[in-house]
């Protein structure tokens, strides 16, 4: 090609770049003057100075909380608090929050917490925190505000679900709770029980939130009832906020040998998927999920997978819809930080488990539904009390005198527990009518409707 036709052509293809890079900046300055313009009048009239800073972190974070609740601004000069919310030592109040149409509500006050103790309920909307309005706050500014410095006290206002306000003065304490436990203490070593029905070898176990220890005890439980003869499983995670997707995928590994578990996809980003393998899975027991409306997260992998794997009943109430995975993201002009939505995961029947604007459906949908009986809660409230505390051993008596009282005792407590847990009662009749219909079946393919 001759060296002037060349010299026309790079001549033409940078005049195309310019014109097109100008185009964008003529959009982009028409795009942002409104904003530019409206800053501009705030610093000029509004009653009191407002800082520059102020009101470029207020834009961002409207900008964001305009696309979903998750995705927020950290400033740099917050980014060492923020950190210590994820990865430093837990003292607060124990609770599980989330954002539903703009507000602040409770999924779970952790069993044994200064909040449930104080009578926090899950479904409760946080209003006010020290006698601040939490009207526009953000899932961190929220967790910031409610954690502290053991023994130093928040006074929290909630509405319950039945409309009625309350004012609840709590003390802060180191946050531990266990991530798995049984339905109750046994009176003979203290330890928990794990046999909910020892004539029909049905197990429970109840996950209260997915961490690092989660499927390593959840394993070891489940050995352990194995070595009992057990023959089906109650797995509890109603009320469980979520946590760690690993742990929800490793647990689902355990119990699937093969399949998609999980999938993650959006708009920008490549699918990606998580999947079984045979190895390390356990042997077939029949397994019933129990759920509620405040599941959320990863508990919702776990009960979606299971159920579209045909591998357990679930039983209970549709859950959360919460199924959006966030990067948290460094800018490096200024060294703030974004929290940013990136993904939703998808079941492996393809259902996006975030409950989207509009949506229909969300969650997971139990195979059979089950409410619990308002009118028996604070029953039921206080015999879980009973349940869950520590006992004191009864050294008086010799050990086969406390192995025959306990069973008595246990099988009292299991009878009360049924009559007032509708769900739990549901669960248990989904186990026996498997074990009576299908007792040798490999696989769930169908409920058992009692």
């Amino acid at each position: 090609m001759p060296n002037r036709n060349r010299l026309y052509i790079n001549i033409i293809v940078m005049c195309a770049v310019l014109t097109a890079i100008n185009l964008v900046f003529a959009k982009s300055a028409d795009l942002f003057d409104p904003l530019l313009d409206v800053a501009d009048l705030v610093q000029k009239q509004y009653v009191t100075e407002v800082k520059e800073e102020d009101m470029v972190s207020g834009a961002i974070n409207g900008m964001l909380h305009e696309l979903d609740p998750y995705s927020e601004y950290i400033p740099a000069v917050d980014l060492a608090k923020f950190e210590k919310q994820l990865h430093g030592d837990y003292e607060g109040i124990g609770i599980g929050v989330d954002m539903q149409d703009g507000r602040l509500v409770v999924i779970s006050p952790f069993e044994g917490s200064p909040a449930h103790k104080a009578g926090m309920r899950s479904g409760d909307i946080i209003i006010e925190v020290d006698g601040q309005s939490t009207k526009g706050w953000s899932i961190t500014k929220a967790t910031d505000h409610l954690t502290g410095k053991a023994n130093t006290q928040v006074v929290v206002k909630v509405m319950h679900k039945e409309g009625t306000e309350e004012t609840l003065s709590i003390t802060r304490q180191k946050i531990h709770i266990p991530s798995t436990r049984g339905w109750r203490h046994n009176t003979v070593d203290g330890h928990w029980d794990y046999m909910l029905d020892e004539e029909s070898k049905i197990g429970y176990i109840r996950v209260s939130q997915f961490v690092s220890d989660t499927v390593k005890e959840f394993d070891t439980v489940v050995k352990s009832l194995q070595e009992k003869q057990m023959k089906a499983l109650i797995l509890d995670l109603r009320s469980n906020p979520g946590g760690l997707l690993d742990a929800a995928v490793e647990m689902v590994d355990h119990l699937v040998s093969q399949g998609t578990i999980v999938s993650t996809r959006g708009a920008h980003s490549k699918e990606k998927k998580w999947e079984a393998k045979a190895e390390g899975t356990f042997p077939h027991f029949h397994l019933v999920v129990l759920v509620d409306q405040y599941s959320a997260s990863a508990s919702e992998v776990v009960s979606g997978a299971l159920k579209d794997h045909n591998r357990a009943v679930i039983v209970g109430k549709r859950t959360w819809g919460k199924g959006s995975v966030q990067k948290v993201i460094r800018l490096n002009s200024s060294g703030d930080t974004v929290k940013l939505t990136t993904d939703h995961y998808y079941l492996p029947g393809g259902r996006c488990v975030h409950k989207l604007p509009g949506a229909e459906t969300w969650g997971v949908e139990p195979d059979i539904i089950q409410s619990l009986d308002m009118k028996k809660l604070d029953a039921l409230q206080e015999l879980m009390g009973k349940l869950l505390d520590t006992v004191e051993i009864d050294k008086k008596v010799t050990p086969e005198q406390a192995r025959e009282k306990d069973l008595l005792l246990s099988q009292q407590q299991a009878q009360s527990l049924f009559s007032l847990d509708d769900q739990l009662d549901q669960a248990v009749k989904q186990c026996k009518g498997q074990l009576r219909t299908r007792p040798g079946l490999e696989s769930i393919t169908e409920m058992v409707a009692e």
